[in-house]
């Protein structure tokens, strides 16, 4: 069930959980868990915008993070990678949540403005992102299910502060 895909979005609700394995089923995910750690995977609770059981997300993923070589190969261009990190760093550094046009605006500087506007629609359909309708942006489920953001700032502010070679 874990590794199914519900349209664009992978694993499955908690709801959906409870419907076809009972009220019980953290003890089930708590033994799969176990059984699938000797493969380097791990199952991984997403926490919904209610932060019911029911709304919770749950999914496998790797325990560790991918290498070059398997980043290279799943599929996403190196630039659609940089937008995304790009701009989960831009919201985290504004609190969590900023007006959709200034992520344009302060990517825009770095990346074709058709790479920009295309990007942003795509992760905010692929849950990387969420708008409200007031147009703010903030991080979506999926990105706190498979991005380490603590990493990624840690490793952007340490490369920052590293001097320019001539």
């Amino acid at each position: 069930m874990l590794i199914l895909q519900r349209g664009r979005n992978p694993g499955v609700k908690g709801w959906e959980m409870k419907r076809y394995l009972g009220r019980d089923y953290r003890k089930i995910l708590e033994v799969l868990t176990e059984d699938v750690s000797a493969l380097g995977l791990e199952v991984f609770e997403v926490k919904g915008p209610d932060g019911t059981e029911d709304s919770s997300r749950f999914l496998l993923r790797f325990r560790d993070s991918p290498t070059i070589t398997e980043a290279e190969t799943s599929g996403i261009r190196i630039d659609d990678l940089a937008v995304l990190a790009a701009t989960i760093a831009f919201v985290n550094s504004k609190q969590g949540r900023v007006a959709r046009r200034e992520v344009e605006h302060f990517l825009r500087e770095k990346f074709p403005k058709w790479r920009v506007e295309y990007s942003l629609d795509r992760y905010v359909k692929r849950g990387y992102l969420e708008q409200d309708d007031r147009s703010m942006v903030h991080v979506g489920w999926r990105t706190r299910a498979e991005v380490d953001e603590k990493t990624l700032m840690t490793m952007i502010l340490s490369r920052s502060q590293e001097p320019l070679k001539k």
